[in-house]
C-alpha cells in the first residue's frame, strides 16, 4: 500500500513542498535573517559608529527580500498550473470521445478538427510548466 504524504498548507502555497530539503533550509535561513535584520536595523541606526554595519545589514536584507519576493511571485500560480495539468487528461479524453461520435454521425471534417484540437491542447497544457520555467530562466538572465 502506498504511503500518503501530508503537506502543510503554507508549504503548499509557497511552493517549498516540492523543493529539496536543503533548499527549504536555505529559505528558512533567509526568513530568519530577515527577522533578525528587522530587529537589528533600528539598533544599528542608533549610533554613528555602527553606520557601516547598518549599511551592510540593509544590503543583506534588501538582497534577501528581493530574492524571496521574486521567488514567491514566480511560483505564485504553480498550484493552479498543476491543477490544469492534472485535469487535462480527463478533459482531453472526453473531447476525443466526442470527436469519435462526430465520425459516427457522418461529420468527418468536424471530427478531425475536434480530435486535432484536443490532442494539440493536451500537449500544450502538459508542456506549460516547461514553458513557464523557460520564461523564468530568461527573466533571470536579463
Amino acid at each position: 500500500m502506498a504511503k500518503t504524504e501530508v503537506i502543510k498548507f503554507r508549504d503548499f502555497m509557497d511552493g517549498t513542498w516540492k523543493q529539496p530539503k536543503s533548499k527549504q533550509a536555505d529559505v528558512k535561513k533567509v526568513r530568519d535573517t530577515l527577522v533578525k535584520s528587522g530587529v537589528l536595523i533600528p539598533l544599528a541606526f542608533s549610533t554613528a559608529a555602527q553606520a557601516h554595519a547598518a549599511e551592510s545589514i540593509k544590503t543583506v536584507a534588501s538582497t534577501a527580500i528581493a530574492g524571496t519576493t521574486l521567488q514567491l511571485l514566480a511560483h505564485a500560480l504553480d498550484p493552479v498550473t498543476q491543477i490544469f495539468v492534472a485535469l487535462s487528461l480527463p478533459i482531453a479524453s472526453i473531447v476525443l470521445i466526442g470527436g469519435c461520435y462526430f465520425f459516427m454521425f457522418g461529420q468527418s471534417e468536424r471530427a478531425w478538427t475536434t480530435l486535432q484540437n484536443a490532442g494539440l491542447g493536451y500537449i500544450l497544457i502538459q508542456l506549460s510548466p516547461l514553458f513557464l520555467k523557460v520564461l523564468e530562466q530568461v527573466g533571470k538572465s536579463i
